[in-house]
């Protein structure tokens, strides 16, 4: 087994920036959301407020699935704390796309702007989905293709970025409910 594999490093200084990037635009949103006119007729909040709480609940779990997917098949050893994957995850959520965690970001953000019923949010939230799409497909993905190499250019022939489908959730569930001995999540 290579050093590499063996170091554990906090990822707080890598995951900060990232924090960062999502929680300030969710406070974004909330605050234009709350605080800009803009607001749409009072009937527009049947429609508005529905959609944005299943976007929202939608966007959590695509987060939680993503996550406990990570923890159980991205690390040789389990510990407490949000840790950079050790080896590339393939198994449940991520056989059908690559960045499952990301796009619930996104949904999440989106459902929150239609939540406040305000269309300068709506709009916003529009904005920073693509910008958001910029960042995982240019940064994000760079990063991993360095750290994986040639396995992660398999998987990116192999999968789409955002899938979504119930179809992910199902195998997410599956995958996590699975308690074989093999945890490579290898497909």
């Amino acid at each position: 087994m290579s050093k590499r594999f063996m170091e554990v490093k906090p990822l707080r200084s890598e995951f900060a920036p990232k924090f960062a990037f999502w929680f300030s635009w969710w406070a974004a949103i909330a605050l234009v959301g709350i605080y800009a006119g803009g607001r749409l007729p009072g009937w527009a909040k049947w429609l508005t407020v529905p959609l944005g709480l299943s976007m929202m609940a939608y966007g959590l779990l695509l987060n939680a699935i993503a996550g406990r997917t990570l923890k159980k098949y991205g690390h040789f050893e389990i510990r407490k704390g949000i840790r950079k994957p050790e080896r590339l995850v393939t198994a449940g959520i991520y056989s059908c796309m690559r960045h499952p965690a990301q796009f619930g970001s996104i949904f999440f953000g989106g459902g929150l702007a239609f939540l406040t019923s305000n269309a300068y949010a709506i709009l916003l939230a529009g904005w920073y989905s693509f910008s958001a799409l910029y960042f995982i497909l240019a940064i994000e993905e760079r990063e991993t293709l360095r750290e994986f190499g040639e396995d992660y250019c398999r998987f990116l022939e192999e999968r789409p970025p955002f899938n979504p489908s119930i179809r992910c959730l199902w195998e997410g569930l599956k995958a996590l409910k699975q308690m074989g001995t093999d945890s490579t999540g290898e497909d």
